[in-house]
This record gives structure tokens, C-alpha cells and sequence, in this order.
């Protein structure tokens, strides 16, 4: 992968690794190196493992070497080009863990939902046990993935919906990692709105664009379940509390035209 292939804000990478024979986590050490060398403010790098006995007798074990592997599983942090390495687990790894960039090695949805809703990253690397386990993330984020040409991607194919979901977006508290019960009411309020009057989507897409647009992986899940339980209805609920505007709808139609 060339350099100049990357985006420079945000810097997300997702690498399968197909034979499994370590050389996807190779590339991820390579490309996590040079993404540092040229961004001097790359000073502290975690390894994100899903529990420490994933660096024995493994290919990232073999690709790291005993001189790695030994002080990491210790609990100690070795040099790596101009930054210093250090391992987390699932267990270990919070939503505060400080660090300049991440790589997450035999990753699934969940260990990136926790590295989606910490802030602190200025590059994340992913290395799947499987590409099937990480499908949403991609689908979410757009990586750029070594040998296939990014393309942009749409998460929302209703327009309407994705101005509702802005509407939403911009009145409930992102702060939060799950919404409090008054946010909660005007998301299913919105949703209710929506099934009223016909205007659906999946709800898998909008829990992508939760994540996407600044919502925590906890509140996109909730988002996704209200969701799917207002477009679900067989009949069209005709109450749907007062968190919104008696013309709501029009004016996400007008909103979706422009």
C-alpha cells in the first residue's frame, strides 16, 4: 500500500488477512509504522488483542518475535520506530484508554465498537479473525483496504430518513453513551413519525450512520432497536408523542430535497 493511498483525517485501515499466515498483521505493523513516521504527534500505539493468551503460540505472536511478545504480555510497552507499543485487551481496553492510534488484531464488530467509541485515536488498523466478523465496521467507515479502490459509500437510501436522523442527531446528547429517557422518547417519536407516513429503512443502515455521525456504538444500538420495532408495526401508529413540530415530516422532505 502506498502512503499516499491513505486518507489523512480519519485514518482507518482494514486489512484481511485471508491465508492467515501472519502476513496481514505484517502489513498492519508496516503500514501503522509509516502512518507514525509521518505524523511526529504518533507517539503512544496500542495493540488491541481480544485476551492476552492471543500472543502465544499465534502468527501475531510469530510475526512480533519473543523479544515483543515476552515484554508485552508482562505488561510493559517496547519501542516501535519513534513510538512506544503497548497491549490491551477487550478486558483492559476503555472507552478513555489514551493512546495516538490503535491496531486491532483478530477483531470482530464488538472490539471495534469499543474502538469506535473512543475518541482518542488519530489512526485505527484493523486486522480481522475473519473478514465476515468486521463486515459492518467496513460497511460503516469506508476503510481504505490494501489492493481495492476506495469508493464512497451511502448508509442511508432513504433521504428523508437520514434528514430525520440529523434532526435527531442534533438534539439528543452525544455525550452520553446511552440515551437518557427523554432523548430516548424523541428517537422513537421520530420513528414512529417516519412509519406514519411510509418513509422506512433498514435498520442496520441506521445504526451505521449513528456510529458514523458521532453516536456511541450503545445509543446507534438503541437507535437501530427503536427502529426496527416503529417500522415493524403492521398498522400506522397515529400518536407519537410531542417532541416534535406538528410539521416534522415536511420539514425533513423539504430538507431531504435539497
Amino acid at each position: 500500500m502506498k502512503k499516499e493511498d491513505i486518507p489523512m483525517d480519519p485514518k482507518r485501515v482494514v486489512i484481511l488477512d485471508d491465508e492467515f499466515d501472519g502476513a496481514a498483521i505484517k502489513t498492519a505493523l508496516q503500514v501503522l509504522a509509516e502512518l507514525a513516521n509521518d505524523d511526529k504527534n504518533i507517539r503512544e500505539c496500542v495493540l488491541l488483542i481480544p485476551v492476552k493468551g492471543n500472543l502465544q503460540h499465534t502468527t501475531l505472536s510469530a510475526v512480533l518475535g519473543e523479544n515483543a511478545t515476552k515484554p508485552l504480555s508482562g505488561g510493559k510497552s517496547v519501542r516501535f520506530g519513534q513510538c512506544s507499543l503497548r497491549l490491551e485487551t477487550e478486558r483492559s481496553f476503555k472507552n478513555y484508554t489514551k493512546a495516538d492510534a490503535v491496531l486491532a488484531v483478530y477483531a470482530d464488530q464488538r472490539m471495534m465498537d469499543s474502538v469506535d467509541s473512543n475518541g482518542n485515536f488519530k489512526i485505527v488498523i484493523c486486522v480481522p479473525h475473519i473478514p465476515e466478523a468486521v463486515e459492518e465496521w467496513v460497511r460503516t467507515w469506508n476503510p481504505v483496504m490494501p489492493g481495492q479502490q476506495q469508493t464512497g459509500a451511502v448508509l442511508i437510501d432513504n433521504p428523508i430518513v437520514e434528514a430525520a436522523l440529523e434532526s435527531i442527531t442534533g438534539r439528543i446528547n452525544l455525550g452520553s453513551r446511552i440515551l437518557n429517557p427523554r432523548d430516548e422518547e424523541a428517537v422513537k417519536d421520530a420513528f414512529r413519525i417516519l412509519r406514519a407516513h411510509n418513509e422506512v429503512e433498514d435498520p442496520k443502515n441506521i445504526r451505521a450512520w449513528c456510529i458514523k455521525n458521532g453516536w456511541d456504538s450503545k445509543g446507534a444500538d438503541e437507535a437501530m432497536k427503536h427502529a426496527a420495532k416503529a417500522f415493524n408495526l403492521k398498522s400506522k401508529p397515529s400518536r407519537y408523542g410531542q417532541h416534535w413540530a406538528d410539521n416534522i415530516l415536511t420539514q425533513w422532505m423539504n430538507k431531504a430535497d435539497k
